[in-house]
């Protein structure tokens, strides 16, 4: 069962929070080597997040052995998991059938995926694609030409592992490709250990920000957990785990299924009805306090300004709220503001009373097309003009030295447009 999680918004914007995740990591050496899951912990627990995890990765191991594997079995069913990880040997998903055999990877991380669900069916799946060898692997080089290199080993890797992913409705965690965006950029950064293959802790440190951001969907850049390693090589690998993972999240999947609350709404004056557009079902809303639990509700603002409406949504595995904040009695056209944004006039149409918000204290002078002076005024930060009773027509407002024309098309519908 998948923890809930609560999301806050203001203005649209998404504010970091708190989590916790229940991770499971099934793989062989390039998740045991550096301790991994304890790295991806240690930069979790520096932004204020919690990973608990457990790990079965014994060397050399691979997805048709780990599916009857006693160890994996158990890990897998010890708890209802938030992500399960799953690395396969670090050859077997660039070859084919006829060469792999029995240990052929798609069909074995099916049956893996499979195991998962049947435990929990709200377990996120994340494959950990690894990274080509350093020099190529002459072990398949005569058989599959593509393994002589690291490139061409390394583009196999990418297409397995998105593959399995597309195939088992699962997340793909892009490590070899963020290896691979280093080496193309700066080869003297060491990510190999001595063998060209397992590696080094920059290597891991490296794979630990992608797993970070894949996992939280949280940027690692700026973490102050560095494995040991020079802060300036820290946060250029926190900077390239950022990129390959938040530049390409559809192609990784990552987030793909995921409950989205997202809401619109429609409006006659201050009665508004809210529509949930996002994914999930409604549990309920709060709006300017008032809780409603049906899917579209129709609320009544008392007056202008600014309110904060709360959406809550639920599915089979999460339940998941957002919070923004809306002003009302505005149209976003109808906003006058000046460069500085030391003023603001609004809405557009009025509905009688105009509005001007100040930075501070000024004078407001309002004058028709004959230039006849109508209003003078000395404003405070939030002032309100009746003009209900106004015949149609052209008026000119003006704030310190700035002026905005107003178009008076009826007694209540007084349209405001800034003067260039």
């Amino acid at each position: 069962m998948k923890n809930s999680l609560l999301v806050f918004a203001i203005c649209s914007f998404f504010i970091a929070h708190t989590q916790t995740k229940l991770v499971l990591f099934i793989g062989n050496s390039y998740t045991a080597v550096n301790d991994l899951p304890n790295l991806v912990y240690n930069i979790a627990l520096a932004n204020g997040d919690t990973i608990y995890y457990e790990a079965n990765a014994p060397g050399g191991s691979y997805f048709n052995a780990h599916k009857t594997n006693p160890t994996t079995l158990a890990k897998i069913a010890s708890r209802d998991w938030d992500y399960v990880v799953l690395q396969e040997q670090s050859q077997l998903p660039a070859l084919p059938l006829e060469i792999a055999g029995v240990d052929y990877s798609p069909p074995s991380a099916t049956d893996l995926c499979d195991l998962i669900r049947e435990n929990d069916s709200c377990t996120d799946i994340v494959f950990y694609m690894t990274w080509g060898r350093k020099e190529g692997d002459v072990t398949f080089c005569a058989d599959v030409p593509e393994m002589c290199t690291y490139e061409g080993m390394q583009l196999l890797l990418r297409e397995a592992y998105i593959g399995f992913a597309e195939d088992n409705e699962a997340a793909v965690a892009p490590a070899g490709m963020g290896w691979k965006s280093v080496i193309d950029d700066d080869p003297t950064i060491e990510l190999y250990s001595g063998d060209g293959s397992h590696p080094n802790i920059n290597g891991s440190y490296l794979t630990a920000c992608i797993f970070y951001a894949t996992l939280f969907q949280e940027s690692p850049i700026g973490n102050t957990f560095h494995a040991g390693i020079t802060d300036e090589l820290a946060l250029y690998l926190q900077t390239k785990a950022h990129e390959i993972v938040f530049d390409s999240l559809e192609i990784w999947r990552i987030g793909e299924g995921d409950l989205v609350p997202e809401f619109d709404f429609s409006k006659v004056f201050f009665t508004y009805t809210f529509e949930n557009v996002g994914s999930g079902t409604v549990l309920n809303w709060t709006i300017d306090g008032d809780l409603y639990s049906e899917e579209n509700p129709v609320h009544v603002f008392p007056e202008d300004g600014y309110y904060d409406v709360t959406l809550t949504v639920f599915d089979a595995c999460d339940t998941v709220s957002i919070t923004e904040t809306i002003l009302v009695g505005v149209d976003d056209a109808g906003i006058i503001q000046d460069n500085l944004n030391s003023f603001l006039l609004y809405p557009n149409p009025v509905n009688e009373q105009l509005y001007i918000r100040l930075n501070s204290e000024e004078t407001v002078q309002i004058y028709d097309v004959l230039g006849r002076k109508l209003i003078h005024l000395s404003a405070t930060t939030n002032t309100e003009i009746d003009m209900g009773n106004w015949p149609s027509g052209t008026y000119l407002v003006q704030i310190g030295t700035e002026f905005s024309k107003i178009i008076n098309k009826a007694v209540i519908n007084i349209q405001i447009l800034l003067l260039s």
